[in-house]
């Protein structure tokens, strides 16, 4: 289906605007990047869709970035951004944390999470779902509304389009959302729901990677797997199997109580920067670990030698017991 877009349906804001030359105005071409590939990025404009090869000159640049370029497509340079979150994607203006009222309630979590999106420059709404499902759910809004008397807490039943209407101020046109929360929070159901609204603009997935989406609220979705890879649930042994592989290049650090954070001999920073393993998983890893414990000093003073050979000795343990 061919699709036109204009600037504002993209997210586009006064605050990138305001960056503008008046070459840029008049000759230049302005995108927004919706697909990062092994070999280029791919950008969405007024034109519509093209590619943008990765060369040494470019800036970093993650999914929700805004760039210039000229009329043949030619990079010419990154637009400041207004939010950078985790270094996985950039300019949401509103987070969604999603947290369920049908299970304890997990402040700890919500208040990462609400860390996190401040530390991204984004606005924060905690979404309490499955009120249908909860007999106190007043009691719990309360507890989360005592962290910040700022604080915007809605509880909804993401199954329910009409239960979604408190959440419309941030789902207005050029506005750009994404959401946060622990696995059986709501989120596949909350965005499905936000989809489905009846509307003369419905939903459209951007680019081959879908990590743009146009609601028919008129805001845009960015709803990247990093982001719902993104669990600060507390470390537990169930989710040590899918980073073996971290786990085992650790032991071959130079030094047993590696960071990770830049130390000579690090093998697993080696393994990044030869493309063997990706950076945001690795940062994922490094979080996950620093939740685990309440001591925010954990990960620069403690070794991680002791912890690392605990975990691999779990993962044979599970495997050897599966194997029987």
């Amino acid at each position: 289906m061919d699709t036109t877009f204009t600037l504002l349906t993209l997210g586009w804001q006064p605050y990138f605007q305001q960056q503008l030359s008046l070459d840029d105005l008049e000759s230049n071409q302005i995108a927004r990047i919706c697909s990062c590939q092994t070999n280029h990025y791919e950008l969405i404009s007024e034109s519509g869709l093209f590619q943008l090869d990765h060369h040494d000159d470019l800036p970093e640049m993650v999914i929700g970035d805004w760039v210039i370029t000229d009329a043949n497509g030619n990079f010419l340079r990154r637009l400041d951004r207004s939010s950078s979150f985790e270094d996985c994607v950039a300019n949401v203006d509103t987070v969604f944390i999603v947290s369920p009222l049908d299970q304890d309630l997990n402040l700890p979590l919500i208040k990462r999470y609400l860390e996190l999106t401040h530390e991204a420059q984004a606005d924060a709404v905690v979404v309490l779902t499955k009120v249908d499902a909860c007999d106190d759910a007043s009691e719990k809004r309360a507890l989360i509304e005592q962290l910040d008397p700022l604080l915007i807490v809605e509880t909804v039943n993401a199954l329910d389009t009409d239960s979604l209407s408190c959440l419309a101020p941030s789902l207005k046109k050029g506005k750009t959302i994404a959401l946060l929360g622990g696995e059986g929070a709501g989120k596949s159901a909350l965005i499905n729901t936000l989809k489905s609204v009846k509307s003369e603009t419905p939903s459209v997935e951007i680019g081959s990677s879908k990590a743009l989406q146009t609601l028919p609220h008129g805001a845009i979705l960015l709803d990247t797997q990093g982001l719902r890879d993104l669990q600060i649930a507390q470390y537990n042994s169930s989710k040590i199997e899918s980073y073996a592989d971290i786990l085992a290049l650790a032991e071959e650090c130079r030094f047993s109580d590696c960071h990770h954070q830049g130390e000579p001999g690090c093998a697993i920073a080696k393994a990044i920067k030869e493309n063997r393993l990706d950076e945001s998983r690795v940062a994922n890893f490094m979080l996950m670990l620093s939740e685990d414990n309440d001591d925010d000093s954990f990960s620069k003073s403690k070794p991680q030698g002791k912890f690392y050979r605990s975990a691999q000795s779990d993962i044979r343990a599970r495997k050897h017991s599966a194997a029987e």
